[in-house]
Order: structure tokens, then C-alpha cells, then sequence
């Protein structure tokens, strides 16, 4: 076999702008978003109605927002056992009919009650387009996707505030109203959303070995930070949608357009900033960005009870969008690529679920702070809070020492070598022994330099290869500095392991990173390789590879 050149398989990429399915995947999205945001400005006309107190009004964002943190997980077990439609479409018509008699009562316990099942469901709508996205598009094709709903959601939560709140000048029923589109919507997926055939067919999973892998993905130090930091933001960011209005019209006496328009500037700063977020990252990592948000988000929530000029009031609401616009983008990168196919929907129900909390949470905390102490209290607490997020953040993200989850292999002789074959590094030999009978030979790993074609053979039995730059302190096993562009490598950059049955990559905390299909892989986690599978080493495809078994 000559190893000298290979030439990368090739694949058509999918036109999503041709694809019925991401256009019922964004619709989907929409339903969403409109559930929790429309309403927002409305809220002290609803208060005046049914004559009730600040904090109890508050339940109309809560009691919504409580069944996603209690069953997001179920619907993404049976999203991935029964089918993603068969989960959509009922979905769907629960959302419809909760938001619409939601809307008609004149019984604040009966508004509760029907928001519960309009929450009920919701609770699958945002894991099930996140997760279908996932099912359809692969590479770069998935990146663009991801990117664009990220954009929608960006922009939809901007518009819809604004939306209702001119409408909510004419009722305020109609912001509830509006969840029966989600009726149509249901049909339209039902007859029109193709997805691949092994998600449409029943699977006999073990459940047991299913809820373990899902564990397994999530029970780490990084990842766990990264869950609690994504709960936080959106703590922060329902709690603000829900309160803003009170204060401003406490201050301003604003009117429910004016509430729509306060509420849509801090959507349109996030738009703006996620929109510029690619050129941040090629100097700051998410990481970073993400405790950076947490700064930001404090020094808004501070200034804003004490700003007495309706004008002014927008410059804490652009520091909340840019808390908002490099926060939300940088988690979801960082979580993008941390389940493995067979669990996605679960996995992706996971973040959801904590995602819902911090969006219950939000609410009902500032509700008991505003009956305790007023609704200036919210806002001062909620920067605390986001201080705190910062630092609890920190010491999970943050890498002191390398850890070693397994015994390195240190190889005598060079690191690489050149190969009378042509352009082919072989790792040496990890034992040497007489020549007995013959062995059958084990499939080999090799790393495939995209660049120039040459390939890294692994060795077939291993535990733990080290990755890097020649240096005097850590021995490496294979030393990439030979390489073009090997600068963006650290001297101890990734690690790759074999568990005897798959084989795993993680950064080591390096300068530059480490990424799949262009997602950055959190310092510390195993990440699972597959045949065909292309990371880098830096940014921008400088130093990558493609893991294959031949």
C-alpha cells in the first residue's frame, strides 16, 4: 500500500438554504422563543388586570419555564428511543392549546394552570431542533447551521419583544394568542420533515447503558463548569426579561411599546456581537469570552437601578446584549461536540434541562427578592450572583496542573521517523521479540496529515500518546515540530488514548487549543474518535488531521 499521498474523501455539501427540514427546524425554534418572550412587555398590564402583586404576576414566566427543567431529560430519552417526531408533533398541539386558553381565562389560577401545559410543551421544542440539527448536517454544513439558528434566536429575541409590545397595546391576550401558529406548524412537520431512517425507526436501546453513557459524557470537572456557567447566563437573562419592565415603568412610567423596545435593544446588541464573534475568538478563547460575560453582566445589573434618564437606561441593556452575544455562542461551541451520536438527545436534553432551571430559577428568586426587599434588590443581588458564577467558573475551567488519566508511553529511540515508504511517520516499535509464528494483524490508527498527506501510525496497542512540541521537560511520543505551521502547537498539546476497543483525543489546556469540525474541546475530556473524523491543532485548519483505521 503506498502511503506516500492521500487524498481526502470529498463530500457534496448539503444546501440548507434548498432544505425544507431546517426551515421547519427554525420555525420550531421560533415557537419557542415566542412561548417565553412575547409576553415579557406586557407584564404590568397583566398585573393591573388580574390585580395581583409583582412577585405573583412573575408566575407567569415560572410556572412556564418549570416543566423544562423537570422533564427536558424524559423527552430527549424518548426522542432518541421513539423517534424526534414523535415527539415534536404532540408537542406542538399541547404548546398551542396552553397558550391559547392561557390567554382567554380571566382567572389568574386557570392563566397558571393552562401556562403549565403550554410549558409542558415547550419543554421538547428546544432540544429537539438542536438535536435534529445535529442529525441532518455534519462538518462544516452543521457549523453554518448552528450558526444561523444561533443568529435567528438572536434575532427573534429582539423582534418578539417588540412585538408584543405594540400588540400588547391593543390586548394582551393576544401575546397569548399567538401559540396556536404552533398548530399548523405541527402538520407542516408531521407530512414534511424527512430526517435519516435510523432516527425513524424504533430502537431497542438498554436503557440502563444508555443513561451511563449519557452520565459518562456529563461527570466531568470542565463539563460541569461549563453546564453551571450556561445555567447561570440564562438565570441572569430570564430574570432581567422578567423585571426590566417593572423597573423601567416604576422609573419611566413606560407603556408596553416602550417595554418592547427596551427588551428588543438588548437582543439587537447580542445580534450585533455574536454576529462579530469569529473575529474575537481568533484572539480570545471561549473560555475566556464566556468569563468575561460574567463581568459584563455584573456591571449592568449595578448601574441599572440607579440610571434616572429613560435614554441612558439602554447602555446597561447593550452591555446585558454583549454579555448575552459572547456568552451563548461560546458555551454552545464548547458543548457542541461533547455527546456521542447514540446519546445526543439526551445529552442535549441534559443542557437543556439546566438551561430551564436557570430560566425558572430567574423568576422566582426575583420575586422573593422583591418581596422582601424591592425591586431595586433584584438587579443588585443578580450582580452578585453573576460575580460569584464568575468564580465558581473560573476554578472549574481553570487549568493549574496537567492531569494524567493513565500511564504515558514514553518510546525509546526518536519520537518520528521517516519511512522508506514515502511520506509516512511510524511510530517505533513498542516491544521487540523474536520472530515466532505468525499473528493475525489488528486494524491500524493513523493520524492523517491533511496538509501534506503524510501519515502517523499508532501503534496497535497503547494506553496514552502524548502530542506536542520537542521540549526538555516532557517526553513526547509523537513530536510534531517538523510540521508546517507547528508554532500554533504547545509543548504539550493533546493526548490521545486506547481503551482496547475506541480510541479518544484531549486538549491538555494548550495555548491555541484543540478542535473538531472546528468546535474547541475543553481541556481535560476524553473526547471519542471516529473513522473519517477531522481535528486541528490552533485555529483556522493551520495543523490537522484525520483520524482513520485501515
Amino acid at each position: 500500500m503506498n502511503y506516500s499521498t492521500i487524498t481526502p474523501k470529498s463530500k457534496t455539501p448539503t444546501n440548507i438554504f434548498r432544505d425544507r427540514n431546517f426551515y421547519i427546524i427554525n420555525l420550531v425554534t421560533l415557537m419557542g422563543i415566542l412561548g417565553g418572550t412575547l409576553f415579557n412587555p406586557v407584564l404590568p398590564t397583566m398585573q393591573q388586570f388580574f390585580n395581583i402583586s409583582t412577585d405573583a404576576i412573575s408566575w407567569t414566566s415560572t410556572i412556564y419555564q418549570l416543566p423544562s427543567a423537570i422533564i427536558t431529560l424524559i423527552f430527549g430519552i424518548l426522542a432518541d428511543r421513539l423517534g424526534r417526531k414523535q415527539v415534536l408533533f404532540p408537542s406542538l398541539l399541547l404548546f398551542a392549546i396552553g397558550g391559547g386558553l392561557s390567554g382567554l381565562t380571566s382567572n389568574f389560577t386557570n392563566h397558571l394552570g393552562w401556562r403549565l401545559l403550554q410549558g409542558v410543551g415547550a419543554a421538547s421544542l428546544e432540544p429537539l431542533q438542536l438535536t435534529v440539527i445535529g442529525d441532518l448536517y455534519r462538518g462544516r454544513t452543521l457549523g453554518i447551521a448552528m450558526a444561523l439558528n444561533a443568529g435567528l434566536i438572536g434575532m427573534s429575541g429582539a423582534i418578539f419583544p417588540l412585538i408584543g409590545g405594540f400588540v400588547g397595546e391593543l390586548n394582551w391576550r393576544y401575546t397569548f394568542f399567538a401559540a396556536l401558529l404552533a398548530v399548523p406548524l405541527a402538520l407542516f412537520s408531521l407530512t414534511s420533515l424527512k430526517l435519516p431512517k435510523h432516527h425513524e425507526q424504533q430502537e431497542k436501546l438498554e436503557l440502563k447503558s444508555y443513561l451511563q453513557s449519557t452520565w459518562n459524557s456529563v461527570n466531568n470537572r470542565p463539563v460541569i463548569g461549563l453546564l453551571f456557567a450556561v445555567m447561570s447566563i440564562f438565570l441572569i437573562q430570564t430574570l432581567c426579561l422578567t423585571y426590566i419592565p417593572f423597573l423601567a415603568s416604576e422609573k419611566f412610567q413606560t407603556s408596553e411599546a416602550q417595554n418592547g423596545i427596551i427588551l428588543g435593544s438588548i437582543s439587537i446588541a447580542l445580534a450585533l456581537i455574536a454576529s462579530q464573534l469569529h473575529k474575537l475568538t481568533q484572539h480570545i478563547s471561549e473560555i475566556k469570552l464566556i468569563k468575561l460575560s460574567f463581568l459584563l453582566f455584573a456591571v449592568a445589573l449595578i448601574i441599572m437601578p440607579i440610571i434616572s434618564n429613560y435614554w441612558l437606561f439602554f447602555i446597561p441593556m447593550s452591555l446585558l446584549g454583549v454579555a448575552q452575544g459572547i456568552a451563548l455562542p461560546s458555551s454552545q461551541a464548547l458543548l457542541a461536540g461533547l455527546s456521542a451520536q447514540e446519546s445526543r438527545g439526551s445529552f442535549t436534553a441534559i443542557n437543556m434541562t439546566l438551561v430551564s432551571w436557570g430560566q425558572t430559577l430567574g423568576p422566582f428568586l426575583g420575586s422573593l427578592a422583591i418581596k422582601y426587599s424591592g425591586i431595586q434588590t433584584v438587579f443588585y443581588s443578580s450582580a452578585v450572583f453573576s460575580l460569584i458564577s464568575f468564580g465558581i467558573f473560573n476554578y472549574f475551567l481553570t487549568t493549574k496542573v496537567f492531569s494524567f488519566t493513565a500511564k504515558t508511553i514514553h518510546m525509546a529511540g526518536p519520537s518520528m521517523g521517516k519511512s522508506p515508504m514515502g511520506n509516512t511517520f511510524l511510530l517505533p516499535p513498542m516491544n521487540e521479540e523474536i520472530a515466532s509464528s505468525t499473528i493475525v494483524q489488528l486494524p491500524v490508527a493513523q493520524l492523517i496529515h491533511i496538509q501534506t498527506g503524510k501519515i502517523i501510525e499508532l501503534p496497535e496497542d497503547f494506553e496514552v500518546i502524548t502530542i506536542g512540541k520537542q521540549n526538555s521537560k516532557i517526553p513526547l511520543d509523537i513530536d510534531l515540530l517538523d510540521l508546517p505551521n507547528s508554532d500554533v502547537l504547545s509543548r504539550l498539546h493533546a493526548q490521545l488514548r486506547f481503551d482496547g476497543t475506541d480510541y479518544y483525543i484531549q486538549d491538555m489546556g494548550s495555548t491555541n487549543g484543540t478542535f473538531i469540525n472546528k468546535y474547541p474541546l475543553l481541556p481535560e475530556v476524553w473526547y471519542k474518535l471516529k473513522p473519517g473524523l477531522c481535528f486541528s491543532f490552533g485555529r483556522r485548519n493551520l495543523v490537522s488531521f484525520r483520524f482513520d483505521i485501515s
